[in-house]
């Protein structure tokens, strides 16, 4: 028979924490990895718990399930570009832009993959899935590369509207659009430099314009 000291210290563990086994930001980054790779969809917790080491009870309650652990990956895929291959571009001109550009279709550029981004991979997937946190997400990386885009752009020069009447917005929300294109280029075709024939017409373009303003 069990002791009410036995029992009452069984009562207690089952509402104690579960101790982790594992680090957060390993096992986000290596979600982020997991969904790049295969998409948001394509994957059940099960194939998660196999895939990232995380098991359904630290999904649930550490994430707050599978959207939660995807959305969290967003925002580490996002804050890694926008750290590591945006930024130039808050303090640089054209030349920022054109490097920038290039990282998307150069074999080991954190930017180039046979994946393609997981950014337009999600916005294409939430199509489908219409869930208004991973839209937020979608389109906040947005509007952050385009306002990167405009920095770079007044930096350059002083001039409101570039050659050709081409207004500065204008021109970043071009910009934005034709990275989508390039990603998803690559992604369709498994090659991470799929896109390098459109990436250096726009480089080329790019450079023109500030050549002729």
């Amino acid at each position: 028979m069990i002791s009410m000291r036995t029992y009452s210290n069984c009562q207690m563990d089952r509402h104690m924490p579960r101790p982790k086994s594992y680090d957060r930001e390993d096992a986000i980054a290596k979600a982020c990895a997991v969904f790049w790779e295969h998409g948001y969809q394509a994957l059940g917790v099960r194939e998660l718990e196999k895939l990232t080491g995380l098991n359904q009870f630290a999904i649930r309650s550490e994430f707050g399930g599978k959207e939660g652990l995807f959305l969290e990956t967003l925002a580490y895929y996002s804050d890694a570009a926008i750290t590591g291959e945006l930024s130039p571009m808050l303090e640089g001109g054209i030349d920022e832009i054109v490097a920038f550009l290039r990282g998307l279709v150069t074999p080991g550029s954190m930017t180039a993959s046979d994946f393609g981004c997981l950014i337009v991979n999600t916005g294409i997937e939430n199509a489908r899935v219409k869930s208004p946190r991973l839209e937020r997400a979608i389109q906040d990386y947005w509007a952050t590369l385009e306002h990167h885009f405009r920095c770079a752009l007044k930096n350059e020069s002083d001039w409101q509207n570039g050659p050709a009447g081409i207004a500065r917005a204008d021109l970043a929300k071009a910009l934005v659009s034709a990275v989508m294109g390039i990603h998803a280029h690559n992604r369709a075709l498994r090659d991470k430099t799929a896109g390098l024939d459109l990436v250096e017409l726009l480089c080329t373009t790019l450079l023109n314009l500030r050549a002729v303003k």
